[in-house]
């Protein structure tokens, strides 16, 4: 049965700003099962067909989207027809576990793919864990799993798929933007425990952090310059999260309390912050039909029991979309809102 979750609206909403964000102040909560599943055809970027067809659990219940999950899979499933040396068998009586979908970024893995994980934490040593070959060299993939210690991982090498006898599938989320508070709990704690218990490490960059963009391909704050003395002057450490492992971004952020950038996949970072902790994130101006708003951090950041503030800037060009766009932030209500934030120190 799904689950009706509450969230509050930004502390710093304006009229104006006010249709962006009440028609959303609830969203279903959907529940998420581990299945296993028979003769399973596993595509490289995790999507699964048996004999039904596609198999929900693999991907997301986003209607607008479903076209995309089928094509992509009919894409692997007949890359295979043409050619069978693209497909693997894997018929031993090993059960093989799939966490990971087709979009590959930090904020997807963190917050769904290593969430299936957790929920088959306590059986994982008798699976094999299934990645595509390419994660072994990114840093984030694998200082995620690194706590998890799985004993044996198969990857798959690039452009093929799979035929699996016996698979375990948790279920990814219904809805991108929807959090299981419990788990998410569960989770970060994890992850904390790992770095101070295990690792031992403390990274402090002091409690005001603000995520910088400038070394990325895209989506960047271009009058950061501009900010850039107005964040100093609230006593704010600017980093790029591109300098740091992932198991040493999460000793910097178990130090942080307040935390603004650009709506990106640095903002995941707020899951290790202090209780009470607060969030300003920079939203793009809708200034086309393809637009949208995303809810994912204001979601998170209530999930977690945090203050959450935002900042609407104009593209630098409008026909940008919401996923690529270069923004303009405005630094006297930059000042306003940092302002807010510290009012009640």
């Amino acid at each position: 049965m799904n689950k009706e979750i509450t969230v509050s609206l930004p502390k710093n909403i304006s009229a104006k700003e006010l249709p962006l964000f009440k028609p959303f102040l609830t969203y279903q909560l959907s529940p998420q099962k581990v299945k296993t599943f028979n003769n399973v055809f596993v595509t490289n970027s995790g999507y699964c067909l048996n004999d039904q067809g596609l198999i929900k659990e693999s991907h997301h219940d986003h209607p607008h989207q479903i076209a995309d999950y089928h094509n992509e899979a009919a894409h692997y499933y007949y890359a295979v027809k043409d050619h069978p040396e693209l497909l693997i068998e894997l018929d031993d009586e090993q059960t093989y576990l799939l966490i990971h979908h087709p979009w590959y970024n930090y904020y997807h893995w963190l917050m769904e793919s290593i969430f299936r994980a957790w929920m088959v934490r306590k059986k994982k040593d008798k699976m094999i864990l299934l990645l595509p070959d390419y994660y072994q060299n990114s840093d984030f993939i694998m200082g995620t799993l690194e706590p998890f210690r799985f004993e044996n991982i198969y990857y798959i090498p690039a452009y093929h798929s799979l035929m699996v006898r016996n698979l375990c599938l948790p279920q990814i989320k219904a809805k991108v933007d929807s959090y299981d508070y419990k788990m998410m709990a569960e989770v970060r704690q994890f992850y904390l425990d790992y770095v101070n218990r295990v690792k031992k490490l403390n990274i402090d960059k002091g409690e005001r952090i603000y995520i910088s963009r400038k070394k990325a391909q895209r989506k960047k704050v271009m009058n950061e310059d501009e900010i850039e003395p107005i964040l100093l002057k609230h006593n704010f450490t600017l980093l790029n999260n591109e300098d740091y492992s992932f198991l040493e971004q999460i000793a910097i952020y178990a130090n942080a309390k307040y935390l603004v950038s650009i709506h990106g996949s640095g903002l995941t970072n707020m899951l290790f912050m202090k209780t009470g902790s607060k969030l300003l994130e920079f939203h793009k101006e809708q200034t086309n039909e393809k637009d949208w708003h995303s809810k994912a951090f204001w979601y998170m950041a209530e999930a977690l029991g945090f203050d959450y503030y935002q900042q609407i800037c104009i593209p630098t060009d409008p026909e940008d979309d919401y996923f690529n766009a270069n923004f303009i932030v405005d630094p006297e209500l930059l000042d306003r809102n940092l302002a807010l934030l510290f009012a009640d120190e």
